[in-house]
């Protein structure tokens, strides 16, 4: 279980390092044309589904605080901030970065396995590995990175509208209010998290299609291992961002 796991870490470290070692092929327009073709599927196609969470989230979480603990402004903000902002936003952008591209990807790759897309002396042929694995990796890393900043807006802008409504004051009112308590490195630090976050899914993703063998039941496979290995991944990085944050 522990050689497994391990084994795994290593797989994926190898797949994420090589990748961002090669960022010099973007020069090359196959790899150019992969990487847009990746930040459409993951980040304009995912847009809307983490649009939807992040105006629930914004609604959701103000009137309930607000509910719960009775209208004190300054709790409402610090839940928005601390929980919205920090370590919601990007653990729900990337559980949606695992539903759609993580298997995407995976099944992607596995079945470029079968159809001879890849051969056998793949790890050598570096050119073809760039072009297969670098543009997914950054194309879903700076996916990552830029719906959580949409996330951040979104659930922001609902959550002050929300209060504003529920408590009767006025949106500018909520919006200086929230202003004044908002620690703003906050954002890019967040924005980090989703670019790791979109990174390794993506890494893990091709790794595990990579490793499939030629035969068609071993895509499901893949897909099912892709998964829980971006989910343990996307947990452990919250977990440690966590403990460090409260060092």
């Amino acid at each position: 279980m522990i050689s497994a796991a391990l084994r795994h870490g290593l797989g994926y470290t190898t797949v994420l390092a090589h990748a961002l070692a090669h960022v010099q092929t973007l020069r090359e327009s196959p790899v150019r044309a992969a990487l847009a073709r990746q930040i459409v599927v993951t980040g304009v196609q995912g847009l809307p589904y983490v649009a939807l969470i992040a105006l629930l989230f914004g609604a959701v979480a103000v009137t309930r605080v607000i509910a719960l603990l009775g209208p004190d402004d300054d709790t409402v903000l610090k839940t928005v901030v601390w929980g919205g902002l920090r370590e919601l936003g990007p653990l729900l952008t990337a559980m949606v970065i695992i539903v759609r591209s993580g298997v995407a990807i995976a099944a992607e790759v596995a079945l470029m396995q079968l159809r001879g897309g890849i051969h056998e002396d793949y790890w050598r042929d570096l050119a073809e590995e760039d072009e297969v694995v670098l543009p997914r990796v950054l194309g879903a890393a700076i996916s990552g990175a830029a719906l959580v900043s949409c996330f951040q807006f979104l659930a922001v802008l609902t959550a002050l509208a929300a209060s504003s409504v529920t408590l009767s004051t006025s949106f500018e009112f909520e919006l200086d209010a929230f202003l004044t308590a908002a620690e703003w490195h906050q954002v890019p630090l967040s924005m980090g998290k989703g670019f790791l976050f979109g990174a390794g899914i993506a890494a893990i993703a091709c790794w595990h299609g990579l490793r499939a063998r030629f035969d068609m039941v071993e895509v499901p496979k893949a897909v099912a291992a892709a998964c829980m290995g971006a989910f343990v991944f996307v947990m452990g990085v919250d977990v440690i961002a966590a403990a460090v944050t409260l060092l």
